[in-house]
Order: structure tokens, then sequence, then C-alpha cells
């Protein structure tokens, strides 16, 4: 069985090393960042060194293309609006020609009683005279 001071030296020697490693973190030195700024434009420098630029034939064809594939597209994309705008329009008289006309009747409509009913309500003062 081990005893508490057994424990009390074994715990002291695993902080003396946490200790030890946190010192030799901050020991370390540390990278000057203008090198480290001036080491990537220098890699980058060196990697567009390597690029291959096409030729100006090539660039044009591929212009070319590329304004016949959006040409392409936009008329297809116009047509599918155009018949769907149609398809409303067709959709909308179709549905105000089947719907059924209401009768014409002679007598007044709500909103007419209730204006003449006020009309006949304003027109005629009612004064009472006390006596």
């Amino acid at each position: 069985m081990a005893s508490k001071k057994d424990d009390f030296l074994e715990s002291e020697k695993k902080a003396e090393k946490k200790a030890a490693k946190k010192a030799d973190k901050e020991k370390k030195p540390r990278k000057n960042p203008f090198k480290s700024i001036g080491a990537f434009f220098k890699s980058v420098r060196s990697e567009g060194k390597k690029v291959v630029w096409p030729k100006a034939n090539e660039v044009f064809k591929n212009t070319l293309i590329v304004l016949v594939v959006i040409l392409i597209l936009g008329v297809i994309i116009y047509l599918i609006d155009l018949g769907l705008t149609q398809g409303m329009k067709g959709i909308k008289q179709l549905a105000a020609t089947s719907t059924t006309a209401a009768e014409e009747t002679t007598e007044p409509t709500t909103a007419q009683v209730l204006e003449e009913e006020t009309e006949a309500d304003t027109s005629e003062p009612t004064t009472e005279k006390a006596d």
C-alpha cells in the first residue's frame, strides 16, 4: 500500500513536470511577422510563374461559347415565361367568362336602403319645445 507520503511525492513530481512543460513553451522564440508575410508573397510569386496563360485565339473561342450558351438559355427562359404568362391570362379569362352574372332586380340594394334612411333622418329636423 502506498502511504500518504508517497502520494504527496508523486503529485509534486507531476506538478514539476507541468511547470517544466509550461516553461519550455514560454522559451520558444516568436516568429517575426514580417518574415512570415515576406515568405507568403514569395511563394505566391513562385506559384504565379507556374501559371500557363491561354493564347488569344483560345480566349476568343471560349468567349464565343459562353455568349452562345447565355443566348440559348435566355431564349429558353423567355419562352417559359411567355408560356406561363399566356397560361395565367387564359385561366383568368376562363374564370371571368364562366362566372354567372347576377340577375338584375328593381329592388334597392342594402346600401341604397341605408342611404335613403340616412337622408330621411337628416332632412327632417326634430325639435321639441318644452312648455
